[in-house]
């Protein structure tokens, strides 16, 4: 039995791995990012945790094509939008290219190439939008919200799953993977709330 036969052997099996590794990738890229952005977490380990992160992406990319098609997309929308910004992503990067690069050799991966470009283009559309309210302090909550929390590729997966190009347990990993993005990135903010109140203590 390959990892794949087992990982769709069962509906309970399937949603859980889905959601579980969707969870670890999400909540993994947002702590090498705060970790260089914010300073909220320590540099060296996101260096040690960006192949880990980057092994586990291809990985997860080679257990479907819709799995392909989702990571692939988020993947093309950082980098296209040069938010591969730090040197933890550039290791994660380089170790995704030659995963893709090794799973294409081989015929192991399979993209579902116009639900690719609709995927892309939501995530460029969420990075854009996530730019200008994080420059724009006057605007409608909704319109913040919308954007802070990335809301034009979640309803681009969905959308694509009721066509039934994929099964409802992509939206549920893909949900999986913002939820744990933004408990990381919340939690960071907590940190350096922290950090800031310390700091005016000594200070003080």
């Amino acid at each position: 039995m390959t990892p794949t036969d087992f990982i769709f052997s069962s509906p309970g099996i399937t949603y859980s791995f889905l959601l579980a590794g969707y969870m670890v990738l999400g909540g993994g890229i947002k702590y090498i990012d705060d970790a260089f952005d914010e300073k909220t977490y320590n540099k060296q380990l996101a260096i040690l945790v960006a192949p880990l992160i980057a092994i586990f992406w291809v990985f997860m990319m080679y257990v479907s094509g819709a799995s392909a098609t989702i990571l692939g997309a988020i993947f093309l929308a950082v980098v296209l939008r040069y938010k591969v910004d730090n040197i933890g992503f550039h290791v994660g990067a380089l170790a995704i290219v030659a995963g893709l690069f090794f799973l294409y050799l081989f015929n192991l991966i399979k993209f579902l190439w116009i639900p690719l470009i609709v995927l892309t283009i939501g995530g460029i559309l969420d990075e854009v939008g996530n730019d200008y309210v994080d420059s724009h302090r006057r605007l409608h909550p909704a319109i913040r919200f919308f954007f802070e929390y990335r809301f034009v590729m979640k309803l681009f997966v969905l959308a694509l799953a009721i066509l039934g190009v994929y099964g409802f347990e992509y939206v549920l990993a893909f949900l999986g993977f913002d939820i744990a993005y933004a408990t990381v990135g919340l939690y960071s903010d907590r940190l350096k709330r922290e950090l800031k109140l310390n700091y005016k203590k000594v200070t003080i």
